[in-house]
């Protein structure tokens, strides 16, 4: 695709815009289902550890299909895909919502409930996943290199911005009506927004102008392997189990340091989460842009940071601390999220964008599998603060990697800006 092809700044800002909002749907669902989760597990009867099991089956699922879905994407286009992966997270929610309900009427209970609830989930993972790796690809098609860092940021920024103001509806829905009809209404959010992307976002022209190789399995998998990206993808790997160690031990966490529970631990979980989401937001939003950081510089910072609010947690003796944890976490976490990602589309050619956005997002969803052993198993067998110090440790060695990485040293240069500047987006 030719730079003159991408100077439509009108068009694509509102492109950007209407993905921007759809995936913010996805980001204010999850949160609301993490912030809810922990009281309603224990409302349930159902073990402190479910809460990261009913997610782990997802995480698998969005590992395997993340791939196919991104190289799926490069041959028929990000559109479809995209608006078939919100109509997926739509049936999930929706699924997830009547099994809730069953459960709280008794209806079923038990292990029924469990796998009713992993199952609903799973939805997600299998079919929901379609909808972030096209979705990064489409502006990877419509960027050139100097802006697509800066571009998938502000894409992120969309799930940070649902994780912001998630919470906040989700606290005070659930003080009103009840924990359930956050799900509902994410629910009916999302077949909205799938509506919107099938009817409203134009695809044109085809997604790049090389003709794409054949993407199977296996050469997806030799990508994965490649120099250019397979540093990118350890470290987000590693970002992935310490993001679902904290979020799935935060709810229990707060609500056994503060002695609450119910709707109550409900708020103060998502008071947290809004935090962390608001951290994230404003540093992909405002401090990305004029920090300039080098794809590993952005690892190398994020990974410190987020070390440094996990510790704080520990030691955190009320709310107040457990919320400057999160904020520190979060501007942790925008820092190294858009050093990951963007550096990981930077490092792969125009007819790979696909392939690597699909890899991308299997990696963000990986340690999901992992964090019910390394969260919720060790913070009821061992103690709460275990789960945090095995974090931190795991940061510390991601602070280490991303500072040291020969393969990221070969690829962290972003290309000098053209001769004609591009008008911003």
């Amino acid at each position: 695709m030719t730079e003159a092809s991408l100077a439509s700044p009108p068009p694509r800002r509102r492109q950007f815009l209407l993905l921007f909002m759809c995936l913010l749907v996805i980001g204010a669902g999850n949160s609301m289902l993490l912030a809810v989760a922990p009281p309603l597990v224990r409302q349930l009867g159902l073990s402190d550890s479910s809460v990261g099991w009913i997610f782990s089956l997802s995480a698998l699922l969005w590992v395997f299909t993340s791939p196919y879905w991104g190289r799926l994407s490069d041959r028929t286009g990000r559109k479809p895909i995209i608006a078939l992966g919100l109509a997926a997270y739509c049936v999930s929610m929706a699924s997830f919502g009547v099994v809730v309900m069953l459960g709280l009427n008794n209806v079923i209970s038990g292990l029924g409930l469990f796998i009713s609830l992993m199952l609903a989930r799973a939805i997600f993972g299998a079919f929901g996943s379609a909808s972030s790796p096209p979705s990064q690809a489409y502006i990877a098609d419509r960027t050139t290199r100097m802006e697509r860092t800066e571009q998938l940021a502000g894409l992120t920024a969309a799930f940070a911005m649902g994780q912001a103001f998630g919470p906040a509806i989700c606290a005070a829905l659930a003080a009103w009506v009840g924990l359930v009809f956050p799900i509902w209404l994410i629910a009916a959010l999302a077949a909205l927004a799938a509506f919107s992307v099938w009817r409203f976002l134009p695809e044109n022209t085809p997604p790049k102008t090389e003709r794409p190789k054949r993407g199977d399995f296996r050469e997806q998998m030799a990508l994965a392997r490649d120099p250019r990206l397979s540093a990118y993808l350890i470290y987000g790997f590693g970002l992935s189990v310490v993001a679902g160690v904290t979020v799935q031990v935060f709810g229990l966490f707060t609500m056994d340091r503060l002695g609450v529970s119910g709707e109550n631990g409900a708020e103060l979980t998502a008071a947290g989460f809004m935090v962390n989401a608001l951290a994230l937001l404003a540093t992909q939003m405002a401090l990305l842009p004029r920090i300039k950081l080098t794809p590993r510089g952005l690892m190398a910072w994020g990974a410190g940071l987020c070390a440094l609010g996990v510790a704080i947690q520990i030691a955190a003796p009320s709310l107040g601390a457990l919320l400057v944890s999160q904020a520190i976490q979060g501007l942790g976490a925008g820092l190294a999220r858009s050093g990951f990602s963007g550096g990981a589309s930077v490092a792969v050619r125009p007819d790979e964008q696909g392939s690597a956005a699909g890899l991308v997002v299997s990696v963000n969803g990986a340690g999901f599998i992992f964090s019910p052993i390394v969260g919720g198993v060790a913070y009821e067998t061992l103690g709460m603060n275990v789960p945090l110090f095995i974090t931190v440790a795991l940061l510390l060695g991601m602070l280490f990697f991303s500072i040291r990485s020969r393969r990221l040293r070969n690829v962290n240069v972003i290309e000098q800006p053209p001769s004609e500047p591009t008008t911003p987006s």
